[in-house]
C-alpha cells in the first residue's frame, strides 16, 4: 500500500472510532468529535488529492509535511481523551 492509502485508511477508521466514542462517551464528547470530524476532513481531502495526481504528469505533494504530523496528532489525541474518558468513568 502506498502512504496515501495508508493516509486515507488511518483517517477514516480513526475518524469513525472517535466519532463512536464521542457519541457512547459522556465526558469530553466536544474533544473527541473535534479529532473524528479532523480525521474524516483529512480522509476527503486525501481522496480529492488522490484524484488530482492522477490528472498531473509529475505531481509534488508538499502537503504531505503538514498532512501526516496533523493525522498523528488527532490519532494520540483522539486516543488520550478516551483513556482519559475512560478513568474519568472507572471514579
Amino acid at each position: 500500500m502506498h502512504i496515501e492509502q495508508w493516509i486515507v485508511a488511518l483517517s477514516l477508521l480513526g475518524g469513525v472510532l472517535f466519532g463512536l466514542a464521542a457519541v457512547f462517551s459522556r465526558v469530553r464528547r466536544r474533544h473527541l468529535a473535534v479529532s473524528a470530524a479532523v480525521l474524516l476532513l483529512l480522509s476527503l481531502y486525501e481522496i480529492r488529492m488522490d484524484r488530482w495526481e492522477k490528472t498531473v504528469t509529475a505531481p509534488i505533494r508538499l502537503d504531505m509535511f503538514a498532512e501526516i504530523p496533523l493525522m498523528i496528532l488527532c490519532l494520540i489525541f483522539g486516543v488520550c481523551q478516551i483513556v482519559l474518558c475512560r478513568k474519568k468513568q472507572a471514579l
